[in-house]
């Protein structure tokens, strides 16, 4: 550090402003931010800049800085505000860099409700976004109120129509985001694609593009015999307006600042550092917006830096080789290079692709080091012929794109023959932040001590074991019961091990994408790679939708959780909805059974047991499965959306059993006429969890059917406010708390 005086600077920032978190300065927390005044959202007055603009088919979603409250006629300034609005009520065209005025329900940014959701507070606030806006009418105040943002997004808009006159449909929205960082027309297969190649990168505006582009513009101002200072300081400004026109994210900026260092080190004949240029990079980038700390773009940007500017070098000491050298010794070493860069990268990135991924593609390195030469090619073919195609010249542009597409067919043939290996993808889930800080100790102590070999093979003992650890889970880390959060809708997960689960139901009225953006990342968070078996209660889009995304994504190969059985129960009312249940599940190599009451499964030291339908001439809520958990001292009873005939023809077999249950899944997600006084006199349930959405027009949990549980039962916990509820188990004592709302409760299992 001392060396490098940076370095040490950056450091101290760093756990200046992680300190100020923890000791809760508004500023440097996730806290949401108050308003100046007691003011009912629902029809808040906001003005601002827009910087930038989204459409889609039926809305638009604004961006505006600058943004001012109003309030009884006077303005206060609060932070930057994503609008969302339809756009039927857009009565004008919006340009960035107009002043709007707009009003509608102002929201907070809401908190992950369950492990593996995407953070979208964190994702936000980085940037500088703190509320949310559900436009009702919008009304522009002044036109071009800010030009550099007009002209900014015209150039944008041009390069966007140039990049789809010059290249086919279906290669348009990988162009749109490699080039421009817009991932709206992005094939959701290729992404995926790229994801399991380990090579995501490629689809981000990264410090890979400015260099590839920031170098080659360099060298063709200066084959153009103009003076390095005049083309250093051209290239320069340009990477810093390309940083800005793709979103000015952290890994972009951080290459434009680090380009901007070397640059300026060249043309004034001063040594350029590599990790000192990156340190300033990092202070500048945390001065702008501290939460950045948080951020997984930051932090995976500034880990591959560690890896190569000291990882690399202390790992894989270079030897000087003296004398000319052949093709093939140039080439041999080029290649081992690449595998020691992607080692040494790797072992630092490692944590965090686990702790914000939750897998980790098991062919990376090799693929990276297969991509990554052919890369500049790709990026500079299709920028200039992009750029052709926006100056009108469509045949030389579509010319010159020509190797981009081939780079691109050959990246997508081996990116499906990677999808077809079994083990080509490694689940992990996400481990806890300790255990990540363990293994930076480690990592770093490494480094430190790179001179006593006999210390260093003792610290790569402890460094094997950090790993294992991050991917283990140890004794008080086992739980039974997840309630997942999925809003009007229902969804159970029953862990059987680490490893593996059953669910119950996995569907939503409410959010959309439920199978996709909240089922499958907590699967993945928690490092589930088997589904042992997928119980649907009755085909209700609330219950199913979920359900159908995952077999979806396990026929096309999109996930690598596999999925053993699907349990269904006939009902002659929804005949076709269970045949096309049965068709993904099929294609997704799954097994398919039809249970009913006093079915059996066992698996391991959980026994589930089917108390309903016994008949499949039921309504389709009548009809659902019901189920008994058993894991030695405690019970647990599912009851999907059980009512009417089939509810009476359950209480009939529960009094005849005349057993007690520790946790109830309320039925019906808390309506009125489900769960009635005798049945939850019959069970007495210790803790009753309901599962429904926030703000649903059911009015679900009902108040007559909330007055009921008080009677009976101890706890109640709700998903829509305390989000996923979880049980755990140590011995005989099990713990259920919530993920929103802090809530926990302790009891004992029943006896047996």
């Amino acid at each position: 550090m001392s060396k490098r005086p940076l370095c040490g600077a950056a450091l101290l920032w760093a756990v200046m402003l992680w300190l100020l978190g923890q000791m809760q300065v508004s500023a440097f927390t996730f806290q949401t931010p108050k308003l100046p005044l007691k003011i009912p959202l629902e029809k808040a007055a906001v003005s601002g800049e827009i910087y930038k603009k989204e459409e889609f088919t039926l809305y638009t979603n604004l961006y505006i800085k600058n943004a001012n409250l109003t309030i009884n006629s006077k303005q206060y300034s609060i932070d930057n505000v994503k609008i969302h609005i339809k756009r039927e009520k857009c009565s004008t065209a919006f340009r960035c860099g107009d002043k709007v005025f707009v009003k509608g329900r102002l929201e907070e940014i809401p908190l992950p409700a369950n492990l593996g959701q995407f953070n979208e507070r964190v994702y936000n606030y980085a940037r500088g976004i703190k509320w949310y806006q559900s436009g009702e009418s919008v009304q522009v105040l002044e036109k071009n109120f800010n030009l550099f943002l007009k002209w900014q997004n015209k150039i944008k808009e041009m390069w966007i129509k140039g990049i789809s006159k010059v290249l086919p449909e279906d290669k348009i929205g990988f162009f749109e985001s490699v080039l421009l960082g817009e991932k709206r027309n992005l094939d959701s297969s290729q992404k995926i694609l790229f994801q399991i190649m380990g090579c995501s990168h490629i689809l981000a505006i990264s410090g890979l593009h400015l260099s590839i582009m920031g170098g080659g513009l360099l060298k063709i101002l200066q084959r153009l015999s103009v003076p390095f200072w005049a083309a250093g300081s051209i290239s320069m400004i340009t990477m810093i307006l390309y940083g800005g026109l793709t979103g000015s994210g952290a890994a972009v900026m951080r290459a434009a600042i680090m380009f901007s260092v070397w640059i300026g080190a060249l043309i004034w004949k001063r040594t350029y550092d590599f990790l000192s240029s990156a340190a300033l990079a990092c202070i500048l980038l945390l001065i702008k917006s501290p939460l950045y700390l948080y951020d997984s773009s930051f932090l995976l940007s500034f880990g591959a830096i560690l890896g190569l500017g000291l990882v690399q070098p202390a790992f894989f000491s270079k030897k000087m080789q003296r004398g000319k050298k052949t093709l093939g010794e140039k080439t041999k070493k080029l290649f081992m290079d690449g595998i020691k860069g992607g080692i040494a990268v790797w072992a630092v990135l490692l944590p965090m692709m686990m702790y914000f991924f939750y897998e980790i593609s098991v062919f990376g390195i090799i693929i990276n080091l297969l991509v990554l030469p052919t890369a500049g090619i790709l990026l500079i073919s299709g920028c200039a012929g992009s750029l052709l195609g926006m100056c009108g010249i469509i045949p030389l542009g579509k010319l010159v794109t020509a190797p981009a597409l081939l780079i691109l067919e050959a990246y997508i043939s081996v990116g499906k023959t990677i999808q077809n290996i079994p083990f080509a993808v490694w689940i992990t889930g996400k481990p806890a932040l300790w255990k990540c800080v363990c293994y930076y100790v480690v990592l770093f102590l490494l480094l430190w001590i790179k001179k006593q070999k006999r210390w260093r093979k003792f610290f790569y003992g402890i460094l094997v074991f950090c790993i294992l650890l991050l991917y283990g889970k140890l004794p008080w880390e086992t739980r039974s019961l997840t309630f997942l959060d999925v809003g009007q809708g229902d969804c159970i997960c029953i862990h059987t091990d680490n490893r593996s689960c059953f669910l119950i139901d996995g569907g939503s009225s409410s959010v959309s994408g439920v199978g996709k953006y909240r089922i499958l990342p907590f699967l993945k968070a928690f490092g589930i790679q088997e589904i042992k078996g997928i119980f649907v209660s009755h085909t209700d889009l609330d219950h199913i939708s979920g359900i159908q995304e995952i077999l979806e994504c396990a026929g096309k190969k999109e996930t690598y959780i596999k999925i053993k059985t699907l349990f269904l129960s006939e009902c002659e009312e929804t005949k076709e909805k269970l045949e096309a249940l049965e068709e993904s599940a099929r294609k997704a190599g799954c097994k398919i059974v039809y249970i009913k009451k006093g079915t059996k499964i066992r698996e391991g030291k959980i026994q589930l047991e089917c108390l309903a339908p016994d008949r499949k001439d039921l309504e389709c809520n009548e009809g659902s499965q019901a189920f008994q958990m058993t894991k030695g001292r405690f019970k647990a009873l599912f009851t999907g959306d059980i009512e009417g005939e089939g509810e009476n023809e359950l209480f009939v077999e529960l009094k005849e059993r005349g057993e007690k249950y520790d946790v109830l899944k309320v039925a019906h997600h808390g309506s009125k006429n489900s769960t009635k006084e005798e049945f939850l006199e019959v069970i007495s349930p210790k803790v009753s969890v309901i599962s429904c959405g926030k703000d649903n027009s059911y009015g679900h949990p009902h108040k007559e059917l909330l007055k009921r549980l008080k009677l009976y039962t101890e706890k109640i916990f709700s998903t829509m406010e305390e989000g996923e509820i979880r049980l755990t188990e140590s011995k005989d004592v099990f713990y259920i708390e919530s993920r929103l709302g802090k809530k926990r409760y302790l009891f004992r299992g029943n006896e047996p």
